[in-house]
């Protein structure tokens, strides 16, 4: 669970609604602020209307690339850790996507409490806004 304090805003970008109900119900019982963009273009609104804690990516986005977003954001200066995630998971695709500016890559499919202590990990190692948080898995 979090520590008491500001919350966390966490950004995912994915297009599959199973995975999209699957994560969000998941990080919200954990007490996570989840938004989601089906899209790059609605992704990129919303990073530009808010600031958030942690920017969860798919590679495949139907016909937008995940990758691609990646890039953008970081050209653009966003500094939120960004977790890439993707079906196709390779040691190629883990370093195209960090090349890329990820700051962590998850394989699909994936256990929930993967995914917990992946942002646990980031938010350890960068915390851009300060926040001070502990993840500890169900």
């Amino acid at each position: 669970m979090l520590k008491k304090g500001k919350a966390v805003h966490i950004l995912i970008v994915e297009d599959d609604e199973r995975i999209v109900g699957f994560m969000k119900r998941g990080l919200e019982a954990e007490d996570f602020n989840i938004d989601v963009a089906s899209g790059t273009s609605q992704a990129i609104d919303m990073v530009n209307a808010r600031f958030y804690d942690l920017l969860i990516i798919d590679i495949f986005l139907g016909a937008d690339d995940g990758l691609d977003l990646c890039q953008t954001l970081r050209r653009r200066r966003v500094e939120s850790p960004i977790l890439i995630m993707t079906a196709k998971g390779t040691p190629e695709t883990e370093r195209v996507s960090k090349a890329a500016g990820a700051d962590a890559y998850l394989a699909k499919p994936f256990a929930f409490e993967d995914l917990v202590a992946t942002i646990a990990g980031l938010r350890r190692s960068y915390s851009p806004s300060g926040l001070l948080m502990e993840v500890h898995a169900k």
